[in-house]
């Protein structure tokens, strides 16, 4: 029964490194609930882990509806009265641009995937994952939180006020099980970096597949993290 199983919360699971980590959790019989923008991308989701044999809930979420994330914490606790794992992997790149060309719209934009959306999931999360016997939450991020490049304005202000709000939910939660950390993929075949890097050689980034396995494969490791930043392979982006 899908009650029996532990459940995972995976945003943006509609392509990219979300699909293959919502994917791998499913074969390794973890409940999935997978949210996307966009229902076709999260049916092409659905479809393979109903193949494989997983089983997974599919939410159409926009992460700028602050509501919806709310709501969203109201039927997992209807539903399962608990989360095992959080895996907040939804974001967007916005222009890469001089930071005075970049409109107030689309930095907002970003901020707002990027970050806010993240602060709404630990306040609607906090208190489901405290449920669970050992809860894990993972938040991916990205070297320019921590190496800023010109152009990434946006982007890279969102991540890196990502990790230090991470930090401090972690220091607010030291004396418990709960693993909490960020996760740096380093450089991955996404359509995000295409758009970042439009014209460079797929060879020389990583598959989402095996990233997506490496981060489960992290999960699976009983170590307690408490906002450290982990970095799956040393690729700059």
């Amino acid at each position: 029964m899908i009650i029996d199983k532990k459940n995972s919360l995976i945003t943006g699971a509609g392509e990219g490194i979300g699909a293959a980590i919502a994917i791998e959790l499913a074969n390794k019989n973890v409940h999935v609930i997978i949210t996307d923008k966009y229902l076709s991308n999260l049916t092409n989701t659905e479809n393979t882990i109903i193949a494989n044999g997983g089983t997974c809930t599919v939410v159409q979420l926009d992460m700028t509806d602050l509501l919806g994330i709310d709501n969203l914490g109201l039927e997992v606790f209807k539903r399962w009265g608990r989360l095992d794992i959080l895996i907040a992997n939804a974001a967007i790149l916005g222009t890469l641009s001089p930071l005075h060309h970049q409109s107030n719209e689309e930095f907002l934009e970003v901020l707002n995937v990027n970050l806010i959306s993240n602060h709404r999931l630990i306040r609607s999360f906090d208190a489901l994952l405290k449920k669970s016997n050992n809860p894990k939450a993972l938040f991916l991020t990205s070297s320019v939180s921590s190496k800023p490049k010109p152009f990434w304005g946006a982007y890279s202000i969102s991540k890196a006020a990502l990790n230090h709000m991470i930090e401090i939910w972690s220091l607010e939660n030291k004396h418990n099980n709960f693993s909490i950390c960020t996760i740096e993929p380093g450089a991955t075949n996404t359509k995000l970096r295409k758009k970042a890097f439009p014209g460079a050689d797929i060879n020389n980034s990583q598959d989402p597949i095996m990233v997506a396995k490496s981060i489960v494969n992290f999960i699976d490791i009983n170590a307690i993290y408490k906002g450290e930043t982990i970095e799956l392979k040393h690729i700059e982006y």
